[in-house]
């Protein structure tokens, strides 16, 4: 008797049934959805941020080291030194993403900018002739050369070690 009971108040609420079984089964696929979604979101953030940090840390070492070879250089005999301007391959166009990086890398990323930009102004102030790639400046300017290089090579330095802590994180 119990059992026809059972079966009575399966068949009146069958359709009440099958909707609220069908519900949770929706609703249990947005969330699983969601949370891939959420997921891959993540992943892509993150190889987007590796991409970055690699490219700009490449870039500023890059340009320390060659900064750093103006520090080395000898006054010349014929009174002239010719630096090469920074081009700027990668950073420039990344500007955009930076949002993706920790703020400590932003402070030290855009201070590296802000001094490649610096820099490039200032040995233009001191050249005699330039070009598309060159400054050509006078020997007497070396000591104002190296200051400058140094005080952006520090700055790129900052910028790719910041860059390489939070990658080790």
């Amino acid at each position: 008797m119990d059992s026809l009971w059972l079966f009575d108040l399966l068949e009146r609420f069958q359709a009440t049934l099958v909707g609220v079984v069908g519900f949770v089964g929706v609703v249990w696929t947005l969330r699983n959805n969601a949370r891939l979604s959420r997921e891959e979101h993540q992943r892509q953030t993150e190889g987007r941020q590796t991409a970055l940090r690699r490219i700009l840390a490449a870039e500023f070492q890059n340009y320390s080291d060659a900064l750093k070879l103006n520090l080395r250089a000898t006054k010349p005999s014929d009174g002239m030194i010719s630096i090469g301007k920074v081009r700027k391959v990668f950073s420039e166009d990344l500007v955009a993403d930076l949002g993706l990086l920790e703020p400590s890398e932003i402070d030290a990323v855009v201070n590296a900018l802000i001094s490649l930009d610096g820099m490039a102004h200032y040995l233009d102030n001191l050249s005699v002739e330039r070009s598309d790639t060159r400054f050509l400046i006078p020997a007497k300017s070396l000591d104002h050369v190296r200051l400058v290089s140094s005080t952006t090579s520090a700055a790129l330095d900052s910028a790719v070690k910041a860059i390489a802590l939070s990658c080790k994180a």
